[in-house]
């Protein structure tokens, strides 16, 4: 192996000097390669230079030339293109210089006693090694640096709350324009109210000296007021010696946005998988209402009207009538995107609200339901719709099993098990779902919650249902497992319980309750009297029977069937409580509104929609709490209406 040889550009106006040097080293035995120069200019043209002749290992350098001297000497050699570790040779035993030297850059001081060579000798070796170690550490960094800047995430480092490095794609996520100035503001002013807590809560632990890893999701508001999701890992790092906080974030905002795509795509397909079962449970009230109306009507026909019988059956006819809101409206909640947050929910009416959307299916197929419930009443934290779409799932997929397996091998009597059990040690539900449908091949069992895989021929399934499945129960703090138990498979479904306090709930029946529409005299006639009620509604009977029952109950009412007659009415007659349809032609209740409220900015409004969507955006106002908005579904529940109309009474008395 040849023998490394270190070079070495001595820069010496004092040719004594410069000999003395030389011939120490020399006789130090260390292969050195030295070349003088005796001015800066000549030392700069050669550090400027191209090539190798132009590289040298380290700089002996005097800072007493004819061309300069001082400090700033070193400065400017190490501005040179091949900067090269520099060891300053000076006749000035001057401490306070010797300092000053190495705060410009040089890696040590010697005074010109040159006692022996060994002295230069080690100075010089460490000057190279030392600078080596830097120059490393400075790739090193530089790398990391580069790894840093580039990472698709956001990372940041925190000393408290404080930001006191953001990389540049953090900068990009969170809508800022420069690092410069995120440094030293607090993180905190970036963060959602609702994720606020969240954040303080690992702060403070990090701040105490939490040395462990934690993940976490928070919301960050980008300075134009869009919402950002992230997923943080977080670890403990140390900031000018003491504790902070390292994140790695990434922005999940638009994963989400595909995840609650996926999960509406697999609700609707389920839905319209179970059409037929949704006519079913429709026409059965359907044809009550019909029976009930004809043998009104037959009494009539005979002249032979029995009021109790008549009021029986009206009663009848009402109580069906709800039943078809209730499953109108159950549809309709299953059938939209879901944006409610996380609540406290009774696990076994979920459970009943799948069965019921299945059973018929089911029923036509030979396949019974068990239900088994639990002793006590189980609540966990979610959203009820989603985990009957897990369960309506799974259901459908058992109820499928069966029929293939039947197909197979004959009628084999068809049943699907739902029950749920406490874990009491744990805290814990299991709600499993039991099929004798032969089970799931053994090779599938794994890729079951795989994205478009399914085991169902062609056309038969999307391969989106227990994918989509497995993220709404993760998302719940749970898990789904799958085995075969039995001539069947069994998936099983975990949750942690919430802690709620059934004792608290209260159950309110209306049994008993007074159905007539008529009362001889109102309680409160008087000031129903002196209230004008403009009910509004292109639905004709709607608005006749809306109107009458009102008037029936002491109320002045004006009527109109759109929005352009109800502003001509009301131009007559001022009203003080409007009653609005919002989904109207020429004119539609939101204009309406508008209209009437630059009449008179305080006009309560009751608005009358059969569409969810209006529910959650009823009216477009910013008037403010003197403007009060009210919702009711369809179909109208007219005691409500009542009850409603009396509560406004009462503020206009007061």
């Amino acid at each position: 192996m040849p023998e490394q040889r270190f070079r070495i550009l001595l820069v010496e106006d004092n040719p004594g000097d410069a000999f003395l040097v030389r011939t120490l080293l020399e006789e130090t035995g260390e292969p050195f390669d030295i070349e003088h120069r005796s001015d800066l200019a000549s030392a700069m043209a050669v550090l400027n230079g191209d090539g190798p002749e132009a590289l040298f290992d380290v700089v002996l350098l005097d800072l007493t030339l004819p061309d300069s001297s001082g400090v700033q000497t070193i400065s400017r050699v190490r501005s040179c293109a091949n900067a090269a570790p520099v060891v300053v040779l000076t006749g000035h035993k001057d401490e306070e210089l010797a300092f000053e030297a190495l705060q410009h850059g040089a890696e040590d001081y010697l005074t010109k006693e040159f006692p022996d060579g060994r002295t230069i000798r080690r100075s010089i070796r460490y000057a190279i090694e030392r600078s080596r170690a830097e120059r490393a550490l400075k790739e090193s960094e530089e790398r990391y640096r580069k790894l840093v800047e580039l990472a698709p995430e956001l990372i940041s480092v925190l000393s408290g709350d404080e930001i006191v490095y953001m990389n540049q794609q953090g900068v990009s996520i969170l809508g800022a324009r420069d690092s410069d100035k995120l440094v030293g503001r607090s993180f905190m002013e970036m963060v959602h109210p609702s994720s606020r807590e969240t954040l303080e809560e690992y702060i403070s632990r990090y701040r105490n000296g939490y040395p462990g890893r934690a993940d976490f999701t928070i919301i960050c508001q980008r300075p134009e007021g869009e919402n950002v999701e992230l997923e943080v890992s977080a670890i403990a790092f140390t900031h000018e010696g003491a504790p902070a906080m390292l994140m790695l974030a990434e922005d999940v905002t638009d994963k989400r946005k595909v995840e609650r795509q996926l999960v509406q795509t697999s609700k609707l397909a389920t839905l319209g998988e179970m059409a037929a079962s949704v006519a079913h449970e429709m026409n059965q009230p359907l044809n009550v209402i019909r029976m009930a109306a004809d043998t009104c009507a037959l009494q009539y026909d005979l002249d032979a009207v029995k009021p109790a019988f008549q009021r029986e059956r009206l009663a009848l006819i009402s109580s069906q009538t709800e039943r078809m809101s209730e499953i109108i409206k159950h549809l309709q909640i299953y059938s939209r995107p879901d944006d409610d947050d996380f609540a406290p929910f009774d696990v076994m009416k979920a459970v009943e609200r799948a069965v019921d959307m299945v059973e018929h299916d089911c029923r036509l197929s030979g396949i019974a339901i068990d239900v088994v419930s639990p002793r006590q009443r189980c609540f966990v934290n979610g959203r009820q719709v989603q985990l009957e779409q897990v369960l309506v799932n799974m259901l459908s997929n058992a109820r499928d099993a069966i029929n293939e397996s039947s197909d197979d091998a004959g009628s084999i009597g068809g049943l699907i098990r739902v029950s749920a059990m406490v874990d009491e040690a744990r805290k814990s539900l299991k709600l499993a779902v039991n099929d004798n449908g032969g089970g799931v091949p053994e090779a599938a069992i794994d890729l079951l919650f795989h994205p478009f895989f399914t085991t169902k021929d062609v056309g038969k399934g999307t391969g989106l249902g227990l994918s989509v499945s497995f993220g709404i129960v993760e998302a719940m703090g749970g898990r789904i497992d799958v085995r075969n138990e039995g001539d069947g498979a069994c998936f099983e479904i975990t949750l942690p319980l919430a802690d709620v306090d059934t004792t608290k709930e209260g159950h309110h029946s209306d049994a008993g309750q007074e159905d007539s529409w008529l009362t001889k005299v109102p309680p409160n006639a008087e000031a129903r009297g002196k209230i004008r009620v403009l009910v509004v509604d292109d639905e004709l009977d709607a608005m006749e029977i809306i109107s009458g029952y009102l008037e029936a109950q002491g109320f002045n009412v004006s009527a109109a069937n759109n929005g352009e007659d109800a502003l001509a009415v009301a131009a007559v007659v001022q009203p003080d409580i409007l009653i609005t349809d919002i989904r109207m032609p020429q004119m539609d209740g939101n204009a309406l509104v508008k209209e009437l409220r630059e009449r008179n900015p305080a006009l309560p409004v009751i608005v009358m929609t059969g569409h969810p969507g209006d529910a959650d955006r009823p009216v477009e106002d910013e008037d403010g709490p003197d403007a009060p908005v009210t919702v009711m579904s369809k179909p109208l529940n007219l005691k409500e209406l009542l009850a409603t109309l009396d509560e406004l009474c009462e503020v206009f008395a007061a």
